[in-house]
């Protein structure tokens, strides 16, 4: 009882201290939620206070922000047409399936399987959906992704100049250990080229409520993102390839249909750009376009990634109907076969995950919230562009990865625009229940520059 005496005084210390930060400075708390999964995505989980169960920091600041987030929806009740349905019936289905996992296969094995793609996911969103209307949480998440792939870029330039830039099939080691020749995952570079998106497609900054809002130029908002793709691209994961492609087209195709001129020559900049580097990256760039093409080539083999992947899916479904409709719970494993060699990690796609962990149920909830928030997204509001680019992206890259605890702040800050946005729509106060800006005309600076601010129907021009 006495050794347990320091940890707990220690936990309740530390517990005290986030919900402090987590209720009371909001910037700070999305900025620990980003940099505590990024950091235990590269650098591993850290020490652990073993209680019964290995406890890791992001454990505790993630029960911390779930906490929180439970704790406003006590107070201010669940808000309607936020699209928080759906991610409490996930909850609820990952706490079914992680009791079960503890009942069959001990407390540890389940709470290790459900921690990063479910508890950590799930907790981040609810987090951030539940913020008050009045943080203007469009910026802060903005400025932490931001914050977020600079550091990623510093940690890829680190690594590349302690292990040089080779192609995904080099078998680089560390110590005398084989180790992945890129610095950082795939959901770092994910994280990477949505930062880009943001640079591209969402609205500038409004410094003061009450003057004009001005777009910087053009060149100024594409470098950055260009910078960052040159990132995505020697990066190698080709998932993100894809992602960045798609999230481009769908945002040059959404900013045709929504008539943003502002934007629309933005993206194909990006896009022109983006694919004459990595063009003239494959043919003319020594050794660095030949990794890049070795990467391209591994593709098309017939023992690739993808068809090792495809064939570990097969063999990861559900045989009974009762798995289909349930899951197998948290602790079970992933065991299984492929090439004749037994593979015991993920099943790299994040609907197989969610099918095997916890049934169909959970693919009808998660798809239904991606349907519902696309179509409540489909006004001329300013970031409706931007969160439905990132959300078509996060769909294509969840079919070779899992979720990772980041995409649950972009989840969250979805469901927040909707919540204040409908709220504002209630109050008659615009889009996030703030008065129109009336906006003079820009001396000296092209007429296209000025962002126009949001107004509400029937108030007088």
């Amino acid at each position: 009882m006495q050794q347990l005496l320091p940890a707990f005084v220690m936990v309740s210390a530390v517990t005290s201290g986030l919900l402090w930060i987590l209720i009371r400075h909001h910037t700070v708390g999305v900025l620990l939620v980003m940099a505590a999964h990024a950091w235990g995505s590269v650098a591993g989980q850290g020490s652990a206070l073993v209680l019964g169960i290995h406890v890791y920091p992001a454990d505790a600041l993630s029960l911390c922000a779930a906490g929180v987030g439970l704790g406003r929806l006590l107070v201010h009740g669940v808000p309607r047409r936020a699209g928080l349905g759906p991610l409490l019936g996930l909850g609820a289905l990952t706490l079914c399936s992680t009791l079960r996992g503890i009942g069959t296969f001990g407390l540890q094995p389940a709470v290790n399987d459900a921690r990063m793609s479910s508890w950590y996911l799930l907790a981040a969103a609810l987090y951030t959906a539940t913020m008050p209307a009045e943080v203007r949480l469009e910026r802060v998440v903005g400025r932490a992704w931001g914050a977020t792939a600079v550091a990623y870029a510093g940690l890829c330039l680190i690594g590349w100049a302690r292990h040089g830039l080779h192609a995904v099939t080099y078998r680089a080691t560390a110590d005398g250990a084989v180790i992945d020749p890129r610095p950082v995952p795939a959901a770092a570079a994910l994280v990477l080229t949505q930062a880009a998106v943001l640079w591209v497609y969402a609205p500038a900054e409004q410094k003061d409520r009450t003057e004009a809002v001005v777009v910087p130029g053009r060149l100024r908002r594409a470098a950055p993102a260009l910078v960052l793709l040159l990132f995505v691209v020697l990066l190698q994961h080709r998932t993100v390839w894809v992602v960045t492609v798609a999230m481009v087209m769908v945002g040059f195709v959404l900013s045709t249909v929504t008539r943003k001129r502002g934007s629309l020559p933005a993206a194909m900049a990006v896009l022109s750009v983006s694919l004459v580097v990595l063009m003239y990256q494959l043919g003319a760039f020594g050794t660095i376009g030949n990794a890049i093409a070795t990467s391209f080539e591994e593709v098309r083999r017939s023992n690739s990634t993808l068809e090792w992947r495809l064939a570990g899916w097969q063999q990861l479904l559900p045989r009974s109907t009762a798995e289909w409709l349930s899951g197998v719970p948290f602790g079970s494993g992933y065991d299984r076969v492929v090439g004749g060699s037994l593979v015991t990690v993920g099943p790299h796609n994040y609907y197989v995950h969610l099918l095997l962990r916890l049934g169909l149920l959970s693919l009808v909830l998660l798809i239904g919230w991606y349907v519902l928030t696309w179509r409540r997204l489909s006004s001329k509001g300013p970031w409706d562009v931007t969160l439905r680019v990132l959300m078509a992206g996060q769909l294509i890259f969840f079919v070779t990865y899992s979720a990772s605890p980041e995409q649950g702040v972009l989840l969250g800050l979805c469901m927040w625009y909707l919540r204040t946005r409908a709220a504002g729509a209630a109050s008659g106060s615009g889009s996030h229940g703030v008065p129109p800006i009336q906006l003079p005309k820009s001396a000296g600076r092209p007429a296209d520059d000025v962002l126009a601010a949001p107004t509400v129907r029937g108030a007088s021009r």
